[in-house]
């Protein structure tokens, strides 16, 4: 059995829970947290911690709520860990008591493990473990990458990318989960249509 962070946290993400975690099992998106099934040994440490209760056992998780399983599970592989508590997002207080948040995520869970179709294939974000990215058809160095400017980066993914479309996002690995939360926030910012993650093995 595992620990799941369910729907409340989105738009929140208070840490209190990350501060008491004996295995640092937490990773961390742009909008909420999520617990690595793998990792956590199901000590129970962080659900009383969790200020707006958002934290189940997976056997205890509400009937609405059971996908998050999945997320967890999935975003585990692509977002970045996290060990030290820190502040909570700008409008948390705001958010904690609102219902059906899960669309402030703007990705795509349930077909992760699909292969993208045709028609979004030019939409498409490879990351991968030997440092390179490729965005549709053009091919990067994360090193390069880096020393960058980060508008000119940003330009970039503007000019390849299609806000009217869904952007398939492919992580392998988790070298650099510091690029696919930098891409990750930069779509979210930007208003593109949807996010559909799939990790690759």
């Amino acid at each position: 059995m595992a620990y799941v962070v369910t729907e409340s946290c989105i738009k929140c993400k208070y840490t209190d829970c990350v501060e008491v975690c004996p295995v640092d099992c937490f990773y961390e998106g742009p909008e909420f947290l999520v617990i690595h099934p793998d990792e956590c040994i199901d000590c129970g440490l962080c659900e009383p911690e969790c200020p707006i209760e958002a934290i189940f056992p997976d056997d205890e998780i509400p009937d609405n709520q059971i996908e998050f399983i999945e997320i967890n599970a999935k975003l585990a592989d692509v977002y970045e860990n996290i060990t030290e508590a820190k502040e909570p997002l700008p409008d948390a207080d705001n958010f904690k008591d609102i219902e059906n948040k899960k669309e402030f995520l703007n990705i795509g869970i349930n077909n992760l493990d699909e292969p993208s179709t045709s028609e979004s294939i030019s939409n498409t974000i490879l990351l991968y473990d030997n440092g390179e990215i490729v965005i549709n058809n053009s091919k990067f160095k994360i090193d390069d990458l880096s020393n960058m400017d980060n508008v000119i980066f940003e330009n970039t993914l503007l000019d390849n990318l299609n806000k009217d479309e869904i952007v398939n996002l492919n992580v392998e690995g988790k070298a650099y989960h510091e690029w696919a939360m930098k891409i990750m926030e930069f779509l979210q910012k930007n208003k593109f249509l949807e996010v559909q993650i799939k990790t690759l093995k």
